[in-house]
């Protein structure tokens, strides 16, 4: 049995979601268990005038997530891990939250980032997810 049997990992391709992604992998390497990393796709702007505009942002940002979830999981490669991938469209937050709870996760990981005014106003992803998730957050700056 390891520490964390399941731990997710939520990754949009920053810096610091890659610095999450490597503490995970460490983690799961010295701890056993498995892994999961998890690309949410935000929402769509509401002003994209016509509908093939909002096509080609959908296009282009499964592009965008496609390609970071390839570079997750060439990263556990090098670690000689395997790592499972999703990709789920949905606010951030609410994504990780509710898909860690689906997948039973023991632990998510993500990453912070710093945005003064919105974490103010708003609360950080991390924050939002710290406050509701049903397991661990592990916080990585």
């Amino acid at each position: 049995m390891s520490l964390f049997d399941l731990t997710l990992v939520a990754c949009d391709g920053s810096e610091p979601s890659f610095r999450a992604l490597e503490v995970a992998l460490r983690l799961v390497d010295r701890t056993g268990g498995t892994i999961e990393a998890l690309g949410v796709e935000g929402p769509l702007p509401r002003y994209a005038a016509t509908i093939g505009e909002v096509d080609e942002m959908v296009s282009e940002r499964e592009r965008y997530f496609v390609g970071i979830l390839d570079e997750v999981r060439a990263r556990a490669a090098r670690r000689g891990l395997g790592i499972s991938t999703t990709l789920r469209p949905g606010h951030p937050a609410e994504i990780i939250v509710h898909h860690a709870k689906d997948i039973d996760a023991d632990l998510i990981v993500l990453g912070h980032k710093s945005h003064p005014v919105h974490d103010f106003a708003l609360g950080s992803t991390a924050a939002r997810v710290s406050r509701h998730a049903h397991c661990p957050v592990l916080v990585v700056r």
